[in-house]
């Protein structure tokens, strides 16, 4: 949103007309999820695992689990190599955004 602002300001723009664009995007972005959020259904119940048949999720195991263990392990926490992995994955960038704006919010506040 920032771009277009600056561009409507090098495009010689009025000041008090600045951020009409921006609104319009913004407002249609609303619309637009509005919209999404409308065409959300719930699943068929063809695609729901019934609790009387546990075969059917141990059938469509991965190829790396064994079917034994892939119903074995549903609700369980465990830590090992692919967890901590998958975890750094997602929290290393989730707290340098967070370091990011703090960082940025602070120069607010002083």
């Amino acid at each position: 949103m920032n771009y277009i602002r600056e561009f409507e300001i090098t495009a010689g723009v009025p000041q008090e007309s600045v951020y009409d664009v921006t609104m319009y995007v913004l407002a249609s972005m609303l619309l637009a999820g509005v919209v999404c959020n409308y065409l959300v259904r719930p699943l068929a119940e063809k695609w729901l695992i019934k609790d009387e048949n546990p075969s059917v999720l141990q059938a469509g195991a991965s190829w790396w689990i064994s079917p034994a263990i892939a119903s074995a392990q549903i609700g369980q926490w465990r830590l090992d190599t692919t967890s901590i992995l998958a975890w750094l994955a997602v929290g290393i960038p989730i707290c340098w955004g967070a370091g990011i704006t703090l960082s940025r919010a602070l120069v607010l506040f002083q």
